[in-house]
């Protein structure tokens, strides 16, 4: 099973070859029972095998994405991204995003 990564801002990737339920335990114990956040992650499942056969094989993966909590057992807290705000927009000059001036252009100076 490939190891867990750290990420930049203290977080922990997982990759898990035994699906979801088996990356969730391995997140258990990387946290050491003090609790986790899950910031996001996937599930995967692949069927090997003739659609009709009883041979058929399933394959599942999963990913996680989790910060653990504190030694206090305090979890951690998102702040949501900072959007635009539309006084922002509005004080953007015309110039900048490209739109024309309907300002009427200036003639040029007298010889």
């Amino acid at each position: 099973m490939p190891p867990a990564s750290r990420q930049p801002d203290g977080s922990w990737h997982l990759k898990c070859d035994t699906g979801l339920a088996g990356c969730v335990e391995r997140a258990e114990a990387l946290c050491k029972g003090g609790g986790y956040l899950v910031l996001g992650g996937k599930s995967v499942r692949t069927l090997y095998g003739a659609e009709l056969g009883v041979s058929q094989v399933e394959v599942r993966k999963a990913e996680l994405d989790v910060a653990c909590a504190n030694r206090r057992g305090d979890l951690p807290t998102l702040v949501p991204p900072a959007t635009p705000s539309a006084d922002a927009a509005s004080t953007v000059p015309p110039a900048a995003t490209g739109a024309a001036s309907s300002a009427p252009a200036a003639a040029p100076p007298a010889p």
